[in-house]
């Protein structure tokens, strides 16, 4: 993977984050402030739960690609 797109999925990710936050204090004042009983939030909690680590998965990969990156730099340069 470059730089470039590695950038490029970065931005990505920032927007899904910006997104899943959001998500999550909807969710959170749904609960606390909402009339509903708390079991009734099982589903979105467990949706938040999937999106949150589908994120950290392709965070995981794009910190793996930007350190390939550095070590072929470093094999370059030596």
């Amino acid at each position: 993977m470059t730089v470039k797109e590695i950038a490029f999925k970065l931005e990505d990710l920032q927007v899904k984050s910006w997104a899943l936050n959001s998500l999550v204090l909807a969710v959170h004042d749904a609960i606390v402030e909402g009339p509903n009983v708390t079991s009734s939030f099982d589903g979105a909690l467990h949706v938040l739960t999937c999106m949150t680590s589908e994120l950290e998965g392709e965070m995981d990969v794009l910190c793996k690609a930007l350190f390939e990156v550095i070590r072929a730099e470093k094999k370059g340069v030596a």
